[in-house]
């Protein structure tokens, strides 16, 4: 009987904490400020790293700037296999907090879709987990939606959406 009870009470605990989750979606345009390169582009090796920092802007108001971004990738497989990166980027919502972001992606071509996992935040974001799909538009251009699950009862403030 003290089972049951003790998996009640869990049950009811899981299903309060989920009713307190909330749903998010962010939608920016980054815009590359600097690149730097470490290696060779036209012959990747692995250990080559790519260091990117982005403007991000309200994707509504192209001229408002809603925060920064910044990223590293590095190369850990090269032909004759797929070139791919395992990448760790930051975005940064101005007074809102941080997003903490990373996964693998094949290079950034034109057209090309990387998803990355979400794995912490700051301030507003300090309970966020979910998915960042970033699209490569031009080779200075990235659309970027971020879907986030904040928990709504450790959060502090009012969050409003760039």
């Amino acid at each position: 009987m003290t089972h049951f009870l003790t998996l009640v009470a869990l049950g009811i605990a899981l299903v309060s904490t989920l009713a307190e989750a909330k749903s998010i979606r962010l939608h920016v345009i980054g815009k590359i400020v600097k690149i730097t390169v470490i290696g060779d582009q036209e012959h990747p090796n692995i250990g080559d790293q790519t260091i990117t920092s982005a403007a991000l802007f309200d994707d509504e108001e192209e001229d408002t700037q809603v925060g920064t971004g910044v990223g590293i990738c590095t190369i850990f497989s090269v032909p004759p296999q797929d070139t791919l990166s395992q990448c760790l980027l930051t975005a940064v919502f101005d007074d809102k907090g941080q997003i903490m972001f990373g996964g693998v992606v094949p290079p950034p071509t034109i057209g090309a879709v990387g998803r990355f996992g979400i794995l912490g935040g700051t301030n507003d974001f300090r309970t966020a987990r979910g998915e960042v799909t970033l699209v490569v538009l031009d080779p200075d251009t990235q659309d970027a939606t971020f879907d986030i699950e904040i928990d709504s009862e450790r959060r502090h403030g009012k969050f409003t959406a760039p």
